[in-house]
């Protein structure tokens, strides 16, 4: 899952990589998005990042294998499609090895959409919060710590 290597380095985040993952959403989860993504904090807490990062941890626990199984079983289903001919020739039944109810396909969409929202309005702030580590270290490895002023962090914060 997309969101489980973001969580790992999210410092390799950037505005393609984000747009990209926005525009792989559906619109509903878009719209969701940007009623609870907030405009600009500013200043991100170093405390908050890392309650978020614990409760994600904690949410991928129980649904990132859940994904994973829905991908397996769309994947055996493909392949099954494809291959069907040659499961009867075998005498297998055809059926993958993943069961769908290991999957997310019986889920309560609207549940599942605000899960997937709220790990999603978590990993923004994680994102955002190292961005701001890594501007703030920018500016005091800079030759002249005066000359970093609060414009140009915020212009790095922004990019």
């Amino acid at each position: 899952m997309i969101v489980e290597k973001l969580l790992q380095y999210p410092h390799l985040v950037g505005s393609e990589a984000r747009d990209d993952l926005y525009g792989m959403l559906p619109s509903s989860l878009r719209s969701s998005l940007r009623r609870h993504l907030p405009r600009n904090l500013g200043i991100y807490d170093a405390f908050l990042a890392h309650d978020w990062r614990e409760a994600l941890e904690k949410t991928l626990a129980w649904l990132a294998p859940m994904a994973h199984n829905m991908m397996r079983w769309q994947a055996d289903r493909s392949f099954e499609q494809q291959h069907q001919m040659e499961v009867q020739l075998r005498g297998g039944n055809g059926n993958g090895n993943v069961l769908l109810l290991q999957t997310l396909y019986f889920a309560d969409r609207d549940k599942t959409e605000a899960v997937l929202c709220e790990l999603l309005v978590g990993l923004n702030y994680i994102c955002r919060y190292e961005q701001q580590q890594s501007a703030l270290l920018d500016c005091s490895s800079s030759v002249d710590f005066d000359d970093c002023t609060v414009d140009q962090w915020h212009a790095s914060m922004h990019q």
